[in-house]
């Protein structure tokens, strides 16, 4: 998840989310497959309806949650796709993934790592020389879990705007020369740069000599069944059904009619390796059962993705690995990741053996105090599934509508 436009230091506001008073159930629906689907049908986790409804009732238009393990399948939704037509959350609706994209760009690097054409402690500068200052010096795997002392670009000026950035066509040497322009964080500690993986984007098509998103398609879609996903260039639409993405505007007021502003379509090139995939609740949940299965990545080197180093969000979402996230639940720690950009937010998490799988995406970006009541009610659906009760703040309190 970016860390700009509020999303990602909203966290840190997840206390005073406690303090919310209980809100009326927000509109909802349970989604089922088509007839005829080879998937069975779940039942619905107690309390996750509640959790959706919460969700949108925090300030998002409209909500999606599926979940796939070796009961069935459950999709759920609350809210609308749409604020003008009302119209309901589409069951198989793509979105934008945002940082989830990070989960795959890791995996492909650990793949060429697996077969001896990269280390993760070589220097980036070693394949990408004179990309960034010190590149003889920041390893692979820095880049991989934010320790590299690398600004982000979208903290620059130049993305203070998504209605105007988005329709811009960015290079990789663009984006990183905003980032060098900011002031670097200390590196060896965790600081979240969307700038390490335009790096790592351009390391995968250094060494592999083709483009990432052929890659992606190759190493990643293909063997883990993900039809639905792919990484843009500049095109500016979403494949197939989706909902309206929103954003809401800096410095506007959250409590005006139409304060909420559409911004489905907006040219990726600003994300590209960072944060630009697009796919639907599905395809994630296959891509984690793939991942975690064993399929995509060896053992020996998953374990190192799931080895992480303590994030400034902690006990929410405590640790970062390499292009993975957890999130403390109150049955323990699961990993997965979290997405937000111009329009979406995504939460998508699976058990250690990828098993059991929850995607949720909501179809709005806010830079508000909504954000932290959002992000509370989104880890309340995934407790609710992954241990089977309400989120329970940090110090024990229950958190319950």
């Amino acid at each position: 998840m970016p860390p700009v436009k509020g999303a990602r230091m909203a966290v840190a506001a997840l206390a005073v989310a406690g303090l919310l008073s209980p809100v009326p159930a927000a509109a909802q629906a349970q989604l089922r497959e088509p007839a005829g689907s080879r998937q069975a049908q779940r039942e619905e986790p107690a309390g996750m309806r509640q959790a959706l409804d919460a969700t949108v009732a925090a300030g998002a238009p409209g909500v999606l949650a599926r979940i796939d393990d070796d009961h069935g399948t459950w999709i759920g939704t609350s809210g609308t796709a749409d604020l003008d037509t009302r119209e309901p959350m589409p069951r198989e609706a793509r979105f934008r993934v945002a940082s989830v994209t990070k989960s795959m760009v890791a995996a492909v690097v650990l793949q060429l790592v697996q077969v001896g054409r990269l280390s993760l402690d070589e220097p980036i500068g070693k394949r990408l020389p004179g990309w960034i200052d010190g590149g003889d010096r920041i390893t692979v795997r820095e880049l991989l879990n934010h320790t590299g002392g690398l600004a982000t670009y979208d903290r620059a000026a130049e993305f203070a705007d998504p209605e105007q950035y988005g329709k811009r066509t960015y290079t990789p040497r663009q984006l990183i020369d905003e980032a060098e322009r900011l002031p670097r964080p200390e590196r060896g500690r965790f600081s979240y740069s969307n700038t390490g993986y335009i790096l790592l984007g351009l390391l995968v098509e250094k060494v592999t000599g083709h483009e990432l998103s052929a890659e992606l398609d190759r190493r990643i879609f293909r063997p883990a069944g993900m039809t639905r996903s792919y990484l843009p260039a500049t095109w500016d639409g979403i494949r197939g059904p989706h909902a309206t993405g929103y954003h809401l505007p800096t410095g506007a007021d959250p409590g005006l009619p139409g304060s909420l502003r559409p911004i489905t379509r907006l040219n990726p090139s600003f994300a590209w390796a960072a944060y630009g995939v697009v796919s639907d609740a599905r395809d994630l949940n296959r891509f984690y059962q793939a991942l975690f299965g064993g399929r995509l990545v060896g053992r020996k080197l998953l374990t190192q993705m799931r080895t992480g180093v303590t994030t400034p969000q902690a006990p929410v979402f405590p640790r970062y690995g390499l292009g993975l996230e957890s999130v403390g639940l109150t049955c323990g720690e699961t990993w997965g990741a979290t997405g937000s950009i111009p329009g979406y937010q995504t939460f998508s998490f699976a058990d250690a053996t990828g098993e059991r799988r929850m995607t949720l995406s909501v179809n709005v970006q806010r830079n508000d105090r909504a954000v932290a009541q959002m992000l509370l009610s989104a880890v309340d659906a995934l407790n609710r599934y992954f241990c089977g009760e309400p989120y329970r703040l940090p110090g024990g309190t229950a958190k319950s509508w």
